[in-house]
């Protein structure tokens, strides 16, 4: 494989440690995702053991939080054994973008009121307001945008200095 980074980017000790702190964040939003007990890995492991596959239909998130939890890992092995970052930061950019739009979607639709079958619920409030309760009520669900955020403006950051 050829390596095409620029010399410069290996020697700017300030990119090295964005990149610290961005695979730092990477791992705390996989951990979240991952490790999330009503829709992460243990939530999908119980659907799968107790033949209710057909319940993610309804609700995709288990497997889709652990599929981009695994990918997020991923994407750091491969930035570590010295595969190009430039795709693996846009990448990276992408499904940070899913996260915080996808969280959106899903709650300003009356938690996935857009998928067929699903009735929109808003607890009796309007969507913003089931919102901002949700990201009030939430610590898990606060940490995770706000470390979704930092890591979609570090990745941005490190995406822009990468040649």
């Amino acid at each position: 494989m050829v390596d095409r980074r620029s010399p410069l980017s290996e020697y700017r000790p300030a990119d090295r440690h964005l990149r610290y702190v961005g695979a730092g964040l990477v791992y705390l939003v996989a951990s979240i995702h991952l490790f999330h007990p009503e829709r992460g890995f243990p939530r999908l492991v119980l659907l799968v053991a107790t033949d209710n596959v057909a319940l993610l239909l309804g609700d995709p998130r288990p497997l889709l939080f652990v599929i981009s939890g695994v990918a997020l890992v991923g994407g750091t092995l491969l930035v570590a054994r010295g595969f190009p970052r430039r795709p693996l930061y846009a990448g990276g950019i992408a499904l940070m973008c899913t996260y915080i739009l996808g969280y959106f979607a899903w709650h300003l639709s009356g938690h996935g009121g857009f998928l067929p079958g699903r009735e929109p619920l808003y607890h009796g409030l309007t969507p913003l307001q089931a919102v901002v309760d949700h990201l009030r009520t939430y610590p898990v669900a606060r940490l995770s945008k706000l470390a979704e955020t930092l890591l979609l403006v570090v990745l941005v950051v490190l995406y822009r200095r990468e040649e």
